[in-house]
């Protein structure tokens, strides 16, 4: 079997890394005779390097982010046609395509017209097309209408699945896939977080809240609609999961609020800083997601993409850890057991 994983994002992002290696691991196990991970960009950024190396190959992919500014006449006749040519000819050397964990099916984003034309193209060629791990929605009724020609969606939140469910569209109700990733095997690597004593992480977005609406003093956080008390002797720290986005606002931030700020780029640094935290505050989704897998406390704060965010919240307010791996896995098996039925999908396909 010959699988190609794509939509990656690989700038950086370490919660990409967490949730998409997972997937990797578990594709790796079915023993495919080829196994490649398409993302973008070409040249992939640090941190990415733990994903990559389960992949037989990286197959680069642009970004497409104009398709939305473009004239309908221009998207009609040249961009989207010129997309599905490339893509038929790379997914025609496959027998099925995983799409990568992420938020991206959504009107918000700009990578939601490739990602959709990308399931059409699956269906036009008979091939099975996974949805393996998704913040879906909201999304126009077309985009919907495309969604329900994938052959597996698997939701990695109730406000995903239940907003599919009022649209007629099915989908597995899971937990995202870096609930399962071995964050012990990382402590157990040695490093060490680079503060001691208590330490509070406040994780932010650079695009999300204001500076101005963010202010610390006295032990008072205030964070947009939040407001935290830390402990006597607690100290406040900067982070983010996503150096390249988020550091020079961070720094700034800091300098502004008097606190220390760091910038992860490994997981290995991301695990080891949680782990040595009193807990996260976070408007970014993983580093919520590692602290309670580290048994830390975790406070979302809802960004500017709140469908995954709410979603995020439910996940850690009604179910214990245990429970979010137990969901995490059963979308991950179903995700096998699509694959391992691919031969017979295939042959339906071409009896049809």
């Amino acid at each position: 079997m010959k699988i190609l994983v794509v939509h990656t994002w690989l700038k950086g992002n370490l919660g990409d890394v967490l949730q998409a290696s997972v997937l990797m691991r578990a594709l790796r196990e079915l023993d495919p005779t080829t196994l490649d991970l398409a993302g973008f960009p070409a040249q992939p950024g640090p941190g990415t390097d733990e994903l990559l190396a389960l992949a037989d190959r990286h197959v680069p992919e642009p970004f497409v982010w104009y398709w939305r500014y473009a004239p309908s006449v221009a998207r009609r006749l040249a961009l989207e046609p010129g997309w599905r040519r490339w893509r038929r000819a790379l997914f025609s050397k496959y027998d099925v395509i995983v799409s990568a964990p992420g938020p991206f099916l959504a009107a918000y984003d700009l990578r939601l017209p490739s990602a959709l034309c990308d399931i059409g193209v699956a269906a036009d060629l008979g091939m099975p097309f996974v949805l393996s791990s998704h913040s879906i929605g909201p999304v126009p009724p077309e985009a919907l209408d495309v969604i329900r020609g994938a052959t597996l969606c698997v939701a990695r939140e109730s406000r995903t699945h239940d907003y599919l469910a009022r649209h007629g569209v099915d989908s597995v109700l899971s937990a995202d896939l870096a609930f399962l990733y071995p964050y012990r095997d990382r402590l157990d690597a040695g490093r060490a977080s680079p503060f001691s004593g208590q330490y509070r992480l406040l994780f932010l977005r650079s695009n999300n809240l204001r500076p101005r609406d963010i202010s610390f003093e006295r032990g008072e956080l205030r964070c947009g609609s939040l407001r935290a008390t830390l402990a006597p002797g607690e100290r406040l720290v900067l982070a983010t999961s996503d150096a390249r986005r988020d550091e020079r606002f961070l720094r700034e931030l800091g300098r502004r609020l008097g606190v220390p700020d760091v910038a992860c780029r490994s997981v290995a640094e991301l695990v080891a800083l949680v782990a040595g935290s009193t807990g996260v505050i976070s408007d970014r989704y993983h580093p919520a997601i590692c602290a309670a897998a580290l048994e830390k406390p975790a406070e979302v704060l809802i960004n500017h993409e709140p469908h995954k965010m709410h979603g995020l919240q439910d996940l850690l307010r009604r179910h214990e850890l245990e429970n979010l791996r137990s969901l995490a896995r059963a979308g991950l098996e179903s995700v096998r057991a699509t694959l391992q039925r691919t031969p017979d999908l295939l042959k339906t396909a071409e009896q049809a």
